[in-house]
């Protein structure tokens, strides 16, 4: 079946560089730094190394919603793009998809700071602690019914989500999209960062041959993504398309890039063939380009070979924003959307001497051109990639692989792992990566091939304890002592991507974090890429721990206890590398899915890996159909159909 075409008919966007997609873009076309003192909070050690901090009143631009500063930039970006569209979106078939990886980190830090002093601490900011909260907000204010996910893949992120909303257009799950990213400054990014040594005092300069390293920024951008006909039947506006989107992952390092740039690579021309494009006809690129000295002269190797000689207009839009991690692949996306309503391409500012040794001369000046193809990269922590493509007009998306997926492993932890993580290994990994890794072996067959496997894994809190330590030390020691180790841990990717780095598993790296229905959107994602044909395995899983504030936290609000552990699940497509245990047929989300009739049903409440589990051990007692349907906190509905 061939698939629908994706359409953009909206954008919003709340950034360092201005309010609202106008403002924004005649700070970038006049290549303005968004750049400038820290004043959010104090920070004794990173103070000096100047943001992209939002200096707009968010809390009176939000209105009358409640919720976390990131959750906040999220709501004024969507709110614009739902206008910038016309405002009529169908909400029973409207989809939420938002890109993050701090969440509320912001007020959990003061949360945490008020408990160190033994202070009264507010525990009603921790409702909006986890990434999640972003999209959940979002789709209440709009009454969006269609399905609500949130992925946190590092500095990929809100890119991860954009082609994970076209996704959804394009197979006819929804009709309209809400997808973006959004991130707001914190003490525990930046004191990460600067932990790092990769802080640049100066100001970043992507392709500078001075350039000394990032400097963070905060803000939110989203898109509203329609289906071609939806568009037309409203009369919409069409900005632009969303023509590809590719994901890859470099299995190399926890923190630093693959030096040959192979993975990028790897995700642009993923991006690329989803457009139905050769090299030759993008004419203008939006670089990732953070000026870190690794990932520019990595990205600039990748280019040059995806090019071969033939480069066209290339530019970073960073020192404009601040590196906006979770928001920083939505706010590229808004500028090159702009790029391809203007014809113009956008300047690199900051740049004073082009690097020789990366081989880009990147654009100066704002000026025009013909632009038809735009593609827009974004890399994050543990090798993550993802590239999206934005066109003029686009030919429809290639048709759905056919075969059935089979489950062909099943593997859990919690708490037995050692004798499966290398001692060497085992103390630079936090419990949960250990608990992770070790589910990861216990299930994956012999003869997956690792260049062919993606991995998709859900987690509602992420490396809960990791974050927690380098929070505390950081407000006890006033800054003095930062945790690199804890931070590189910390990222809710960090399980996914060392199962990736473990296996030297090079496909889409993907980590869902929405509540109760993580696993399940974890378990959609590795399905979309299965029926593409991008990919012929998959590793599947969910993880989660516990530590004594979500205990208390829990006995206050009289919640369940949360369990600890982890469990994969190899998933594959014709031929199998082992005898499947059951087939996967279907996986739906959102609040408008109903419990299935006629088969075995396993209602999962808050554990639906656990249910999984379950209607694996039906079907091998021999049941022909079991599902499970779990009900998340937020109404959100996810169900998965097996058979034997």
């Amino acid at each position: 079946m061939t698939r629908r075409r994706v359409v953009i008919t909206g954008l919003g966007i709340i950034s360092a560089a201005g309010c609202g997609a106008g403002e924004v873009w005649q700070t970038v076309r006049n290549g303005r730094s968004g750049l400038r003192p820290l004043t959010l909070f104090s920070s004794p050690r990173y103070g000096h190394v100047p943001v992209g901090q939002v200096t707009a009143d968010v809390d009176r631009l939000a209105g009358n919603v409640r919720g976390s500063r990131s959750d906040k930039l999220a709501w004024i970006a969507a709110r614009e793009a739902v206008a910038d569209a016309g405002g009529t979106l169908p909400a029973d078939r409207q989809g939420v998809v938002i890109g993050a990886t701090v969440g509320g980190m912001l007020g959990t830090e003061k949360f945490v700071a008020d408990r160190l002093r033994n202070r009264r601490a507010s525990f009603g900011v921790l409702r909006y602690h986890e990434c999640g909260a972003s999209a959940n907000l979002i789709a209440r204010q709009l009454g969006a019914r269609g399905p609500v996910l949130t992925f946190s893949t590092a500095c990929s992120s809100g890119a991860m989500a954009i082609g994970a909303g076209g996704e959804l257009i394009a197979n006819g799950e929804a009709d309209a999209v809400l997808a973006g990213g959004c991130d707001s400054l914190c003490r525990l990014t930046l004191n990460g960062f600067g932990s790092l040594l990769l802080l640049d005092p100066q100001g970043c300069r992507p392709f500078d041959a001075a350039r000394a390293g990032i400097c963070l920024g905060e803000g939110a951008a989203v898109l509203v993504l329609e289906a071609e006909e939806t568009a037309a039947a409203r009369g919409a506006r069409v900005l632009a398309m969303l023509s590809g989107w590719g994901a890859s992952c470099d299995a190399f390092h926890a923190t630093a890039p693959q030096a040959d740039g192979s993975g990028a690579l790897a995700a642009m021309r993923a991006a690329l063939a989803r457009a139905g494009l050769s090299p030759a006809e993008v004419s203008y690129v939006n670089a990732h380009g953070t000026a870190t000295r690794d990932n520019d002269a990595m990205e600039g190797r990748a280019l040059r070979e995806l090019f071969d000689g033939t480069m066209p207009p290339v530019s970073s839009t960073k020192r404009c924003f601040g590196h906006t991690l979770g928001a920083s692949g939505a706010v590229k996306a808004v500028v090159c959307v702009r790029a391809l309503q203007d014809q113009a391409l956008p300047p690199s500012a900051g740049l004073g001497e082009a690097d020789r040794e990366i081989g880009i001369e990147p654009v100066r000046e704002y000026r025009p051109a013909t632009v038809r193809h735009v593609l827009s990269n974004s890399f994050g922590f543990g090798g993550n990639n993802v590239a999206l493509v934005f066109s003029q007009t686009a030919a429809a998306t290639p048709a759905t692989a056919s075969g059935r997926i089979a489950i062909v492993g099943a593997g859990t932890s919690a708490g037995d792992f050692v004798a499966e993580v290398n001692p060497a290994r085992r103390r630079r990994l936090s419990r949960l990566q250990q608990m992770t890794l070790a589910a990861a072996k216990r299930c994956l067959p012999s003869g997956v091939d690792p260049t062919r496997t993606c991995v998709a894994m859900g987690t509602a809190l992420g490396a809960l304890n990791e974050a927690t330590a380098f929070v505390e030390n950081l407000l006890t020691k006033n800054e003095a002592e930062p945790l690199p180790q804890r931070f590189t841990n910390s990222v809710h990717n960090a399980l996914a991507a060392q199962v990736a780095i473990e296996f030297g598993l090079k496909k889409l790296n993907s980590t869902a974090t929405c509540y109760e229905a993580s696993f399940m959107a974890a378990l959609w994602h590795a399905t979309q890429e299965l029926r593409a044909g991008t990919a012929s395995a998959a590793l599947v899983g969910a993880a989660d721990e516990s530590n004594a504030y979500a205990t208390e936290t829990e006995k206050r609000w009289g919640l369940p206890s949360m369990a600890e552990g982890a469990a994969v699940f190899c998933l594959a497509t014709n031929p199998y590398p082992a005898r499947p245990l059951a087939y996967l047929t279907s996986v739906r989300l959102g609040r408008d899915v109903e419990m299935p009739g006629g088969m075995d049903v396993v209602v999962s409440k808050g554990a639906p890996v656990v249910g999984f589990q379950t209607a694996l051990d039906k079907i091998e007692a021999g049941c022909r159909r079991a599902a499970v349907f779990t009900v998340a906190a937020d109404g959100q509905k996810a169900l998965c159909v097996l058979e034997g």
